[in-house]
């Protein structure tokens, strides 16, 4: 579905991104893991094509991601970036509705099809019994749903998540997660997601792109990022394993002095 190859990213004497090598297929569930600063939302805003200049190639779908338009960008990847929403003076039902701009022309009407396609968001993300409440009077997991419910809306094969769970409770975190699980195995969405959650990032169903300094320090399956050396090396960190009790999983845990 995407191929990255020798993406770079500079502005003026900064490198934010050195020699991106990806390839991601259909169904695909990649988590990009790194410190602050390393690149990971450059990255996303890149394959969004809203982060510009840079060198190398990126094509969707086989075609590069210049020559897509922009109405036509947003019918095949939807994004869910980091900030919250919650100051858009909409109704939920009224911002849920404005992602599907790209099916329309100035003087097209709304059709039954955009209904359905906003019904079935709703249903998915379990926001519709509050569709008429204000964005501002949401708690942030509810907005972090309608926020997906948005991108579902557009009904694209391939979601970027921007931090999806970032300063939610460990109960919403949860929530969220599963969401985005649903849509990659019951909805067969691809989904790229940056995230600080190493844990979350390490499960079997994943694949983990790490960034360092906006380069690749790693690539790999998802159990295979939970290497002594591998995250010390990431963070500048030491961590200790722990043996999940129930699932036999293995978790990693920052040591503290």
């Amino acid at each position: 579905m995407i191929k990255v190859k020798n993406l770079s990213v500079h502005i003026q004497d900064k490198i934010l991104l050195e020699n991106i090598q990806l390839d991601i297929s259909d169904g695909d569930y990649w988590v990009i893991v790194g410190p602050n600063g390393s690149g990971k939302s450059t990255l996303l805003k890149t394959l969004m094509g809203i982060q510009a200049p840079y060198s190398g190639q990126i094509t969707l779908n086989q075609r590069h991601i210049k020559q897509y338009k922009q109405r036509e960008r947003a019918q095949v990847m939807s994004y869910v970036p980091q900030n919250s929403g919650r100051e858009l003076p909409f109704t939920v039902e009224e911002f849920v509705k404005m992602s599907r701009y790209s099916y329309h022309s100035p003087l097209s009407e709304w059709s039954k099809q955009d209904q359905l396609a906003i019904e079935e968001a709703l249903v998915i993300t379990d926001t519709q019994s509050f569709r008429t409440r204000l964005m501002k009077t949401l708690s942030g997991g509810e907005c972090q749903r309608v926020m997906i419910a948005a991108a579902l809306s557009q009904q694209t094969p391939l979601i970027l998540l921007d931090e999806p769970t970032s300063y939610l409770d460990p109960h919403h975190q949860v929530e969220i997660h599963q969401l985005i699980n649903q849509l990659n195995k019951t909805h067969q969405m691809t989904v790229i997601e940056v995230s600080h959650d190493i844990n979350h990032a390490a499960h079997p169903d994943k694949q983990v792109l790490a960034l360092r300094e906006g380069r690749v320090l790693w690539q790999g399956s998802g159990p295979e990022l939970l290497d002594k050396q591998r995250l010390k090396q990431l963070y500048q960190q030491d961590f200790t394993f722990v043996v999940h009790p129930t699932n036999q999983r293995l978790f990693a845990m920052a040591e503290t002095p």
